[in-house]
């Protein structure tokens, strides 16, 4: 008996990237089985600071992170901190990175995300005609808040890169700050606000609807850990648990973990992780209408569903070492200061977001293996370019011209 799929499609992780995947794969006739060993997002896409960053183009690269290197590696409590011994052991991964925070690579780093980001909207406009996720989202401007003049104007290019590449933002004032979220601590200089973005009361239910919406349609779900990917002949295969599964696509969106099953078929990019951490505060009623964050630590606190996220930070120590207490002391202590009336502490978690030297993600069919797609490496954007991403590999899989440029975020650019 013929199908009436146009093609049986294995997509490897199931958060934010991957249920987008799946949705428009299933959305356009194909057969899709979403593989995570972890329930879909309830790992990396559970943690983040809930923002839809539609349009943004400034990364950890930077021209001025050489000036600034040498404080921010000594520093145990700031926005970055180091393994010396993780570091040392991954300086590959490092000289890279540092390659390309000159000002020509971090102008195309912009470029390239912009281009990219730019289609986030419309993209989850698409998937939220279908799922209904309107109680859950927030259509208010984050506010970006710096503490001293000295800030301000340290992050002067990043506000030069913006404008360049059309992200747009209001510089606002103390007296514009306090009516806005007159809850927060007079401690700052200025902020500001960017426009047309939004946020959402909890990422975890996002992914949830879209996964629902996912099933409902058709779509299937294995609870199990993917070992491997092997081509025999002509067909593809995923193992696990011993067994052998025959499909015609594979969609690798696995976060961290993709570069494993990328070198089962004789791919290796230089993937590495920032672990990332958050406080959940319990709720106190309207202390904070905006997503607020914190120039001098790096975070942004959010009025979830369940309370009060102040999430955010890069810590780079890799997936074994246990979870930093500095790192939330230091994020509990500045988020009172900036709320004194925040409530108890509700619950903690660490989280490891997939990055690669150039902080852009890597999109594209393997060299290696014809019919296996990457779609990993979004770093703190998973959430905000999840639906573009699933957009992305729906028209390279059924090899549809696309709008979108991605040629920037080629696997083989390395």
């Amino acid at each position: 008996m013929q199908s009436n799929f146009k093609n049986k499609v294995a997509v490897i992780g199931a958060g934010i990237i991957g249920v987008c995947i799946a949705h428009f794969l299933r959305k356009n006739g194909h057969e899709v089985i979403l593989y995570d060993q972890n329930e879909p997002g309830t790992q990396t896409s559970f943690g983040n600071a809930g923002l839809f960053a539609s349009h943004e183009c400034v990364t950890a690269n930077s021209p001025q992170l050489w000036k600034n290197l040498p404080s921010m590696l000594l520093s145990k409590n700031g926005p970055l901190v180091i393994d010396w011994f993780y570091v040392f052991t991954h300086l590959p991964w490092v000289v890279r990175f540092l390659r390309n925070c000159t000002t020509a690579r971090v102008e195309h780093i912009a470029k390239s995300l912009s281009s990219f980001s730019s289609h986030a909207r419309f993209a989850y406009e698409e998937i939220f005609n279908e799922v209904d996720v309107s109680k859950y989202i927030v259509h208010k401007e984050p506010i970006y808040l710096y503490e001293s003049k000295e800030l301000f104007e340290r992050d002067q290019y990043a506000f030069n890169l913006r404008k360049k590449y059309n992200v747009h933002f209001n510089i606002i004032n103390k007296e514009d700050i306090a009516k806005m979220e007159p809850s927060l601590e007079p401690i700052y200089y200025k902020g500001i606000v960017l426009k047309g973005e939004s946020f959402t009361r909890s990422p975890i239910q996002i992914t949830k609807k879209i996964f629902d919406n996912f099933i409902n349609n058709g779509g299937h779900f294995v609870l199990t850990k993917i070992d491997s990917i092997f081509r025999n002949g002509d067909s593809l295969f995923l193992r696990c648990n011993e067994r052998e599964h025959q499909v015609d696509k594979i969609v690798v969106a696995a976060g961290v973990w993709s570069n494993v099953l990328a070198r089962t078929i004789g791919d290796n990019f230089p993937l590495d992780t920032e672990r990332g951490y958050h406080i959940t505060f319990e709720n106190n009623s309207n202390l904070l209408t905006h997503s607020v964050g914190w120039a001098k630590t790096g975070f942004y606190m959010t009025p979830m569903e369940d309370g009060i996220r102040a999430a955010g930070t890069v810590e780079i120590a890799g997936l074994k070492k246990p979870m930093n207490n500095n790192m939330l002391t230091m994020i509990e202590a500045t988020a009172r200061s900036i709320l004194p009336q925040l409530g108890k502490v509700k619950s903690q978690w660490m989280g490891f977001r997939p990055t690669l030297p150039d902080s852009l993600p890597v999109i594209g069919e393997s060299q290696k293996c014809k019919n296996v797609y990457y779609a990993f490496g979004h770093q703190h954007l998973g959430l905000s370019l999840a639906a573009v991403t699933g957009k992305t590999i729906h028209s390279l899989i059924e090899n549809k011209p696309t709008n979108i440029n991605i040629d920037p975020l080629n696997p083989y650019r390395f």
